[in-house]
C-alpha cells in the first residue's frame, strides 16, 4: 500500500490506488467544495503555522469557511441536529480577540514554550480540517465511495467547532509526521470514562512521537548546554526540522529527556533541553507479539552511553504513580538494553507537569529537579521504600522535633514519619499517659528485648519479663517481643484479650522484617505468632476504642500496605510526616577500613573519646568488637574501654552488664566504647559534650538502614565518619531485587521439596498448606528485595541514604589527615597486626571450647534458657551445641569449632545424605514437614519451610550428576561428565539459582569482546565448593610447553568428614530403631467410625523380619466394614482362612530409584462376613545403594521379590501419559472417583490441572453416560 502524502492528510487512504482513480477522486473532491462553498473561495479560517505551504490542504481548509455542510464526500448518515458540547474548562475566551490567539496563549503562557516553537508547530483548525488530520490511517472505515461513516462524523462533530493541532517530525528523516494531536474547543464526553476527552488522536493509525521542530535559536541553546558542535552546516533547508533532529541522533553526549505530550515537550525545548514528547506514559514501546519493543522513532537515539532523562507527570494518586512506575520501569528497561543510560527526574507531586513545574517555579528549579535525578538503579531502590500514601499532617521542616499535635478522634491508625532523634517515641509517651488515665490497655510490640524494656520503662508499663516483680502486674498493659505473641509463651497471649486497646510499633519496619524473617524463637512459631498478629490488628481496628500506632524514620507503603492487609474490612491511615534536618552530621566517608582505623587510632592518642560501632562480636571476626577491643588494649593499654555486645551485657562480671538502660551514665566513664548491633535500635544515648566523634565500620552483614539508625544512637550533632563494603554479604532467598522473582523463588524451591517428599511417601495438600497469609508472603518479598538492592550496592546506599537525610558528606584524604603523624602504620601493617591479634585470641577461644565439659541434653537445654551466663558457661554451651549438632562432644576440636564458623555444617550434611546417609533422608524430611504442619496447623510461611528442608537440594545435585564428581579420575575440561553438568547448568539456571542459591554468568565477555562463559571445570569447582565444602585435588599440567592441558585430581574427603558421617549414621540407626520398637509396640485396637458407617479394625500378625542394609518395613493390616454388617473380627483359628482383598494404596515408584515399595501378604487374617472389605499394606523401605529381594518370614513362609504395580500405580503411569482428553477419558474407564484423585496426586502441578479441565468437560457432557464405575461408587 502506497504512503500517504502531507497533502492528502485529510482524504485518509482510497479503496483502489490506481492514479487514473486518484485522479478521478480529487477531482470530484474538488467539485465537492466548489458546490458546498457556492464557487467562493474566501477563507474564513485560516492555520497559524507560516509555513502552511500550498496545494490542496490549503484549499480544503479555506473552502470549509463558515458553512454548516461538509462536502459532499464527508457526508453519508450524517444528523441534521447535533447537540452542543460544552467548553472544556480551564480555557478562558477574551471577548475580541481571535481563537487562534488565546491558543497562543496557552502554550505561550500557560505551558512556557517559546512562541517561536508555537508558531513552528501548532495551528488552529475547525470546519472540516481536522478531519483530514484524524483519519488519513487506511484502516480508517470507509463506505464505497471513500466517504467515512455516519458514525464516524457523529461521534467526531465536535471538532467542527475549532482547535488546535500539532504534530511534529520523524526524528531519523526530518519529514513531516501525519500524526499529531487535536485538542478542541468544545471536547466530547468519553462514556467509558465519564470524563471529557480532552485530546484526540488520529483515528485507527499507530501513535509515534511529538519531535518538534525548533527555531536555530533554541538549537544553539541546546548545544551551548551539552557542549556539542552546532554550525551551518548541519542545517538542512530540505528537512522540515532544518536537520536538528539528525544532529541529536549524531551527538550522543546531549541528553534527550521523555515527557508526555506537546506542551511539556516544547516547554523543555524551550528551556534548552533536547525533549521528546510520547502519547503517553506507555507511548515508548509496542509489544509485538507480546515481546515489547521501542517505537522506531526513539531507537535511533539510544546506544553508545546517551543518556535518557523521564520527565514524567508526578501525581499524589497511589494508584496512578503506580501505573506510572510500572510504564517508566518498562521502557526504561528496553532503553537500558540497548546501551543508553536512564535517569529520573521528579519533583513537587501536586505540580504535577513539567511545563507546571516551570511555569511555578522557574526553569532554575526545573534545573535543579534535573541536577538531583536519579540514576534508574536508585530510583528502583527507592520504590520500595517510599510513602505514597496521602498524608494528612505536615510538620515544620526547620524545627528539630516534632513538637505536640493531636490525631481526630476517629482516626484508627496513626502513623509517624520523622527524621531519627526528632522525638517520635517522646510522643508516644504522651499517647500511653493519656491512655493509662483513661484506664486503656496499651500493649508494645517490638523486634528486640532491650528496645521493649527500654520503651516499656518510658510508657510507664511493664515488660512481660517483669510482670511477675511489678506492683502493676500489666494492669496497664505491657510490651513483649513479636517471638512471645503467641499463647504458649510466658506472656501467654491471646488476642481476644486486647480489643480497644493501643498497639504500638515503634522501629516498625525492622519489627515487621523481625517477624517475617528473624530466626530467633519467632522462627519456630511463625505461623501462629502471624495468625495471632492479624487477629489483634483485626480485633483492634474493628473495636471502638482500639487505636494502632506506627512509627518509623524510614516508615513506608510497605508497613502500611502490610497492616492494612490484615484487616477484613477498609481502614484509612492518619499519616504524620516531618522532612528536613536543621541540625545535619558532618560525615566522612572512607574508601579503605584500615586508613579510617589508623586516622582513628590518631585521634585516640590526640585524646579524643570515640564511640565506634562494628557488625560482628564473636572472636573470629577481625573486626568485631573482641578484636577490637584486644588490639586497642594492645596500641594504648591506659585506654579505658567498654565493649557493648550480647555477651558483654549479659555477664555479671563484666562493666557492660545491663547498662542498655543506663546508657548515658555508664558511658561517661570510658574514653571508648565499643559497640555491636545490640545497640543499633531502640536506644538513645542523650550524653552531651563527652564523645568527640563517632566511627562506623560497616562489614555489609547488615542492612543499610540498621548502619543509619546505629550512627544515630548518639543524638549529639558530633561528626561522623564511616566506611562500608562496596558490596554486602548477606542476601535474602535467591538474592533477587525483585519481589516477583523473589516469591517465584520460594514457590520454586517449595515445589522442588514437595516432589521430593512424594517420593518419600508423604503426601499432604500443599497448595493449601502453602497458601497461608499471603499478604505476609508479598510483604517479606518487598522488604527483601530492597535489602538486597542495598547489599548489591552496599557503600552506594549508605552514602546515597546520608545525603537524602540531608547530612554534609565528604570523602576522607588518608594522606592529608595523617601528614605529619610519627606514627602513621600504613595500611598493610594495620592488617597485619590486626590479623595476627584476630589470629591469637580465636585460637586461644576454640580451644578452651575444645576443652570445655560436654554438657548432657539436660544441663545443654539449661544452658539456652538462661539469660545471664559466665564466660565458662557460654564455652560450655559452645561445645553441647557442637556434640549435640556433630553427633559427639569427642569430634569437637579446635579445628571442629573453625570449620563449624565458616559453615561446615550445613555443607556435610548435603555430602552426607547426598551418598552415605541417603537411605535416612525421606525419615528426616518427613519429620521436619510433619513438625511444621503440627505447629501450623496444617499451615506453611514458605521462607521457613524451605529453610528447614534440604530435599529439593539433593535432588537437584542428583539430577545434575553431582555425586559422579566423587569417581576416582582425573577431570578436565573435556571429560563428559563436565560438560553435561555445563549443559544443564546453563539450561536450567534459573531453578538453580532459587533452590541451591548458586548463579553463573554465562553471558561473560572478555577483553577481547568474545563470550567467556565458565568452564566445565570451574563450574564443577563451584558446586563442590559451595554446596558441599569440597573440590577438585590441585591440578597436574601434561603436554607440550605452550599447549598445556590441566588435569585436575579426585576430589579427597577429609578424615574428619568420615567420623562425622560415622557418628550420623549411627545416630539415624538408633533413631530408626527407637521409632520401630515404639510402633511395634503400639497395642492394636479397634475404632469405630462416629456416624457408625465403617469400623476399622487393626490385627497384629505374627512376625517380621527387616532385610538387611537399612531396610525399614512397616506392616498394616486393617478391615473395613459397612455400618450394616458390623460384626466382630476374628483372629484365625475361629472361622478358617479368608482371601485377602488387594491392597487399597500404594505409592508409585519413584524416578531416580532411590527407594521401593514391596507389598507381601501376613500370615493370616480372618474377618466376619457379611460385607467386611479389607486392606492389608505391608511396606519395605529400601535404600537404592541396597536394593535387594525383601523378605517377610511368617507361618506361611519367606516371600521374596517385589510385587507387581497395584491398579493405582497403572492409573498414575497411564494418567501422566495422557495428551489429550480422550486418552484420558479411556485411563480412568472403570475407576472411582476415589482412585481417579488419589492418581491426581501423584501428577505435576500442570498436568494435574490440566487433568482436572479434562475430568470437569467430561462430567458435563455425558449426562446419560457416567465417567465413573457407579457400582464401585456405591458400594
Amino acid at each position: 500500500m502506497r504512503a500517504l502524502s502531507p497533502n492528502n492528510k485529510g482524504f485518509g487512504t482510497l479503496h483502489t490506488h490506481s492514479k487514473r482513480k486518484d485522479k478521478l477522486y480529487g477531482k470530484r473532491f474538488q467539485k465537492d467544495i466548489e458546490q458546498t462553498a457556492g464557487g467562493s473561495t474566501q477563507s474564513t479560517s485560516q492555520g497559524i503555522r507560516p509555513n502552511d505551504g500550498e496545494g490542496l490542504r490549503r484549499g480544503l481548509s479555506e473552502a470549509s469557511g463558515n458553512s454548516p455542510n461538509l462536502p459532499v464526500h464527508l457526508q453519508g448518515g450524517r444528523e441534521d441536529s447535533i447537540e452542543p458540547h460544552s467548553p472544556i474548562k480551564g480555557i478562558k475566551e477574551i471577548p475580541g480577540q481571535p481563537r487562534h490567539e488565546q491558543y497562543q496563549r496557552e502554550w505561550i503562557d500557560g505551558s512556557a514554550v517559546d512562541e517561536r516553537i508555537v508558531a513552528l508547530n501548532v495551528e488552529y483548525q475547525e470546519g472540516t480540517a481536522p478531519y483530514y488530520n484524524l483519519f488519513y490511517s487506511p484502516d480508517v472505515p470507509r463506505l464505497n465511495a471513500g466517504r467515512l461513516p455516519g458514525w464516524i462524523l457523529k461521534k467526531y462533530a465536535h471538532i467542527e467547532a475549532g482547535g488546535w493541532w500539532c504534530s511534529g517530525v520523524d526524528p531519523a528523516t526530518g519529514s513531516d509526521d501525519l500524526w499529531g494531536c487535536f485538542k478542541p474547543d468544545q471536547p466530547r464526553i468519553d462514556s467509558a470514562k465519564g470524563k471529557y476527552q480532552k485530546y484526540e488522536h488520529p483515528y485507527k493509525a499507530p501513535a509515534t512521537l511529538f519531535a518538534l521542530r525548533v527555531p536555530d535559536e533554541i538549537w544553539q541553546k541546546i548545544a551551548s548546554r551539552y557542549g556539542a558542535d552546532f554550525s551551518s552546516t548541519d542545517i538542512d533547508h530540505f528537512s522540515s526540522d532544518r536537520g536538528f533532529w539528525k544532529w541529536v541522533i549524531k551527538n550522543p553526549q546531549i541528553d534527550v529527556v521523555l515527557t508526555e505530550g506537546a506542551k511539556k515537550a516544547g516547554s523543555l525545548l524551550a528551556q534548552g533541553f533536547a525533549a521528546l514528547g510520547l502519547p503517553g506514559i506507555w507511548g515508548g514501546y509496542r509489544k509485538n507479539d507480546g515481546n515489547p519493543t521501542l517505537i522506531p522513532q526513539l531507537k535511533p537515539f539510544t546506544g553508545e552511553g546517551r543518556n535518557f532523562y523521564f520527565a514524567f507527570d508526578q501525581d499524589e494518586k497511589r494508584k496512578t504513580r503506580f501505573s506510572n512506575r510500572k510504564a517508566l520501569w518498562s521502557t526504561a528497561r528496553l532503553l537500558i538494553n540497548e546501551g543508553s543510560s536512564v535517569k529520573i527526574t521528579s519533583w513537587e507531586p501536586w505540580l504535577k507537569g513539567v511545563d507546571d513545574l516551570i511555569v511555578a517555579k522557574g526553569a532554575k528549579h526545573f534545573l535543579s529537579c534535573y541536577q538531583k535525578s536519579l540514576r534508574f538503579e536508585d530510583w528502583q531502590a527507592d520504590s520500595l521504600r517510599e510513602l505514597t500514601y496521602p498524608v494528612a499532617l505536615r510538620l515544620d521542616s526547620n524545627t528539630k522535633y516534632i513538637g505536640d499535635f493531636a490525631p481526630p478522634p476517629n482516626a484508627k491508625l496513626i502513623c509517624i514519619k520523622a527524621p531519627k532523634g526528632s522525638g517520635k517515641t517522646e510522643w508516644l509517651v504522651k499517647i500511653c499517659t493519656e491512655a493509662q488515665h483513661r484506664g486503656q490497655k496499651v500493649l508494645v510490640l517490638t523486634h528486640r528485648t532491650q528496645l521493649g524494656t527500654a520503651l516499656c520503662e518510658r510508657f510507664g508499663i511493664d515488660y512481660v519479663t517483669e510482670i511477675g516483680q511489678s506492683e502493676t502486674k500489666g494492669i496497664f498493659g505491657f510490651g513483649l517481643c513479636f517471638d512471645s505473641l503467641r499463647l504458649n509463651s510466658q506472656a501467654r497471649f491471646d488476642p481476644e484479650d486486647w480489643e480497644d486497646c493501643l498497639v504500638i510499633l515503634d522501629e516498625c519496619e525492622q519489627s515487621i522484617w523481625h517477624l517475617l524473617n528473624a530466626n530467633t524463637e519467632v522462627a519456630k512459631h511463625r505461623v501462629q505468632i502471624l495468625r495471632n498478629f492479624q487477629q489483634l490488628i483485626q480485633n483492634v481496628l474493628s473495636s471502638e476504642e482500639g487505636k494502632v500506632y506506627l512509627s518509623d524514620a524510614d516508615l513506608s507503603d510497605v508497613s502500611l500496605d502490610y497492616i492494612k492487609s490484615l484487616c477484613s474490612f477498609p481502614v484509612e491511615p492518619w499519616i504524620v510526616v516531618k522532612e528536613g534536618n536543621p541540625d545535619p552530621w558532618q560525615v566522612t566517608v572512607w574508601n579503605d577500613e584500615k586508613e579510617m582505623l589508623d586516622v582513628l587510632l590518631s585521634r585516640i592518642r590526640k585524646g579524643e573519646k570515640v564511640l565506634i560501632f562494628v557488625d560482628g562480636q564473636k572472636a573470629k571476626s577481625k573486626w568485631g568488637t573482641q578484636n577490637l577491643e584486644a588490639y586497642f588494649y594492645k596500641e594504648i593499654p591506659f585506654l579505658k574501654i567498654l565493649r557493648i555486645d550480647a555477651e558483654s551485657v549479659s555477664t555479671p562480671t563484666h562493666s557492660a552488664y545491663d547498662c542498655i538502660d543506663k546508657l548515658d551514665r555508664t558511658l561517661k566513664d570510658f574514653n571508648i566504647c565499643i559497640a555491636s548491633p545490640t545497640i543499633e535500635t531502640g536506644v538513645s544515648i542523650d550524653l552531651k559534650g563527652h564523645f568527640t566523634s563517632v566511627w562506623d565500620f560497616a562489614q555489609g552483614v547488615i542492612p543499610v538502614p540498621s548502619v543509619l539508625q546505629r550512627m544515630a544512637r548518639l543524638r549529639e550533632s558530633v561528626p561522623r565518619h564511616v566506611w562500608a563494603k562496596s558490596y554486602g554479604l548477606g542476601r535474602i532467598g535467591n538474592g533477587s531485587t525483585s519481589p516477583k522473582h523473589l516469591v517465584a523463588g520460594q514457590h520454586n524451591k517449595f515445589k522442588a521439596h514437595v516432589k521430593q517428599l512424594a517420593e518419600a511417601d508423604f503426601i499432604f495438600d500443599w497448595e493449601s498448606a502453602s497458601s497461608f497469609q499471603p499478604q505476609a508472603l508479598k510483604t517479606w518479598t518487598k522488604m527483601a528485595g530492597r535489602i538486597n538492592l542495598g547489599m548489591v550496592r552496599y557503600r552506594h546506599e549508605i552514602v546515597r541514604a546520608l545525603v537524602a537525610e540531608g547530612h554534609i558528606v565528604t570523602e576522607g584524604n588518608y594522606e592529608s589527615e595523617m601528614l605529619g603523624e610519627d606514627e602513621a602504620k600504613g595500611k598493610e601493617r594495620i592488617k597485619e597486626e590486626l590479623k595476627e591479634c584476630r589470629d591469637i585470641n580465636y585460637q586461644a577461644q576454640r580451644q578452651a571450647i575444645a576443652d570445655s565439659e560436654t554438657p548432657d541434653n539436660t544441663r545443654l537445654k539449661s544452658l539456652q534458657e538462661k539469660q545471664v551466663k559466665t564466660d565458662s558457661e557460654r564455652l560450655e554451651q559452645r561445645k553441647g551445641e557442637l556434640a549435640e549438632r556433630y553427633g559427639s562432644g569427642d569430634l569437637v576440636t579446635a579445628e571442629l569449632v573453625e570449620l563449624d564458623d565458616l559453615g561446615e555444617y550445613s555443607k556435610a550434611q548435603l555430602h552426607y545424605y547426598l551418598t552415605e546417609g541417603e537411605e535416612f533422608l525421606n525419615e528426616r524430611e518427613r519429620s521436619r514437614i510433619e513438625h511444621l504442619l503440627e505447629v501450623g496447623a496444617n499451615e506453611l510461611f514458605l521462607p521457613d519451610t524451605n529453610k528447614g528442608l534440604i530435599g529439593g537440594k539433593l535432588a537437584y545435585l542428583k539430577v545434575l550428576g553431582i555425586p559422579l564428581l566423587f569417581e576416582n579420575k582425573e577431570w578436565t575440561n573435556d571429560s563428559t561428565e563436565l560438560i553435561d553438568l555445563s549443559i544443564l547448568t546453563k539450561q536450567f539456571k534459573t531453578q538453580i539459582k532459587d533452590v541451591l542459591g548458586l548463579s553463573f554468568n554465562f553471558d561473560k565477555v572478555g577483553k577481547d569482546g568474545q563470550p567467556l562463559p565458565p568452564s566445565p571445570v570451574s563450574i564443577a569447582q563451584r558446586y563442590l565448593r559451595e554446596c558441599l565444602g569440597l573440590k577438585f585435588s590441585d591440578p597436574v599440567k601434561r603436554g607440550a610447553k605452550g599447549n598445556q592441558q590441566r588435569f585436575y585430581q579426585p576430589v579427597v574427603v577429609p578424615e574428619l568428614r568420615h567420623q562425622l558421617f560415622a557418628a550420623w549414621k549411627q545416630r539415624d540407626q538408633l533413631r530408626r530403631a527407637t521409632k520401630l520398637a515404639e510402633e511395634t509396640a503400639t497395642t492394636p485396637s479397634s475404632t469405630k467410625a462416629e456416624n457408625g458407617g465403617n469400623g476399622c479394625v487393626t490385627v497384629p500378625v505374627s512376625s517380621v523380619t527387616v532385610g538387611s542394609t537399612g531396610n525399614i518395613e512397616y506392616i498394616e493390616t486393617a478391615a473395613y466394614q459397612p455400618a450394616a454388617y458390623q460384626e466382630p473380627v476374628r483372629a484365625l483359628g475361629d472361622f478358617g482362612e479368608v482371601e485377602v482383598s488387594a491392597a487399597a494404596t500404594s505409592t508409585a515408584k519413584p524416578e531416580n530409584g532411590s527407594s521401593k515399595r514391596v507389598t507381601v501378604p501376613v500370615s493370616s487374617v480372618t474377618v466376619g462376613s457379611t460385607g467386611n472389605i479389607e486392606y492389608r499394606n505391608t511396606v519395605a523401605y529400601q535404600s537404592a545403594a541396597y536394593q535387594e529381594p525383601v523378605s517377610v518370614s511368617g507361618d506361611s513362609g519367606d516371600v521374596e521379590g517385589e510385587e507387581p504395580k497395584t491398579e493405582l500405580e497403572l492409573l498414575i503411569d497411564r494418567l501422566a501419559d495422557c495428551r489429550e482428553i480422550g486418552e484420558f477419558e479411556e485411563a480412568i474407564a472403570g475407576h472411582t472417583r476415589e482412585q481417579v484423585e488419589n492418581a491426581f496426586l501423584w501428577q505435576e502441578l500442570p498436568h494435574k490441572q490440566m487433568c482436572r479441565g479434562w475430568l470437569a468437560s467430561i462430567q458435563q457432557t455425558q449426562s446419560s453416560q457416567p465417567a465413573f464405575n457407579q457400582e464401585e461408587v456405591s458400594g
